[in-house]
């Protein structure tokens, strides 16, 4: 009996040798036509690098009702490889799918395609809206972000900048953007808060920050938060608040971190805008008043990957990514770290947009 075993998983590893073998099999129940995506949240699923099976889920706020691959099941095509992010502007959805050197556009009520902007040579990350008609867009590999006209949905401009571009916000007149490089780069620098101006689209300024400036928030008071990853090698993350006026950093918090999967990520903030959560290993929350953060959702056996706070509640959502292959799941808890639901999504739940 164990030989026979022995010889079955031989065979059945030896089969599985494709990336077709190793996707996981698609088994969502068909979404009737009728049901639309509103008062809910969407989940974007990155999908293994190219595998091209990045998915995109919707959990309504006051029901049980998951529905997965809305993208797939109301285009009949597949959202692409690798669904990075998503923001919501009026009754549209932009997917960055950065791998696939676009930004895919769908009408939200219903997940239906309604067009494409194509950018190659391009890694697409995420998108800001800066005025009704402009957005910009960051970009993985190559030092520069795009400036999108939101009427004809097309690549206006390119502004040059001196490493990979992340995430963004607006305060004022200003676009802030953090720039940051890995290891595998040799030229100095790299590591900063850019300053944008937004009529212009020209970087005013640059704010020397520590390593890998990943991902930023604004508090009540329109400061600037910073989460800084460490570096790959370096390993020495911090959160640092910024004023934008005179565009100093304000407060430092250090943290540690051992080795790459203890670095930190997913910078998110509260409704009232007093509250900032991270995910290192386990959720963090940090007062923007207090003098240290403190653990509020512990990891357990699980792989925290994406973080969402709800603007409606403060509810907070974490995306457990499980081994990166098979499908996560959703974890939603209290602000005093209770957990409240759990629902399956896709593979490698990454960001979490609320309607």
């Amino acid at each position: 009996m164990r030989f026979s075993i022995l010889i079955f998983l031989f065979i059945t590893l030896w089969a599985c040798n494709t990336v077709e073998d190793s996707m996981p099999i698609s088994d969502s129940p068909e979404i009737p036509e009728e049901i639309t995506f509103e008062e809910g949240l969407f989940v974007v699923n990155e999908g293994n690098f190219d595998w091209g099976h990045g998915t995109l889920s919707f959990k309504k706020y006051e029901s049980d009702s998951v529905y997965e691959e809305i993208y797939k099941q109301r285009n009949d095509f597949e959202l692409g490889n690798v669904a990075q992010s998503m923001t919501i502007i009026g009754e549209r959805g932009y997917i960055c799918v950065n791998n696939s050197a676009r930004v895919d556009i769908i009408e939200t009520k219903t997940a239906k395609w309604i067009g494409r902007v194509e950018i190659p040579r391009s890694s697409p990350r995420y998108l800001l809206p800066v005025n009704d008609h402009k957005a910009y867009i960051t970009e993985l590999y190559a030092d520069r972000f795009y400036v999108l006209n939101l009427d004809s949905n097309t690549i206006e401009k390119e502004v040059g900048t001196t490493g990979w571009t992340e995430k963004m916000c607006r305060v004022d007149d200003f676009v802030y953007m953090t720039q940051t490089r890995t290891v595998y780069d040799n030229r100095k620098g790299g590591q900063f808060l850019l300053k944008i101006n937004a009529k212009t689209d020209i970087v005013v300024d640059s704010l020397a920050l520590p390593f890998g400036p990943i991902d930023l928030q604004v508090d009540k008071n329109n400061k600037i938060w910073v989460l800084c990853n460490g570096g790959l090698v370096q390993l020495s993350p911090a959160i640092v608040q910024v004023d934008p006026n005179t565009f100093k950093v304000i407060k430092t918090f250090d943290l540690s971190a051992n080795d790459y999967l203890s670095m930190p990520s997913r910078l998110r903030i509260n409704k009232e805008k007093d509250i900032l959560y991270y995910i290192q290993k386990d959720v963090f929350a940090l007062p923007i008043e207090a003098s240290s953060p403190y653990s509020i959702i512990p990891k357990e056996k699980r792989l925290f990957y994406g973080l969402g706070v709800s603007p409606r509640n403060n509810d907070i959502y974490v995306a457990d990514a499980i081994d990166y292959v098979q499908k996560g799941w959703i974890f939603k808890y209290n602000q005093e770290g209770v957990k409240l639901d759990s629902f399956k999504v896709g593979v490698i739940p990454n960001e979490i947009v609320f309607q």
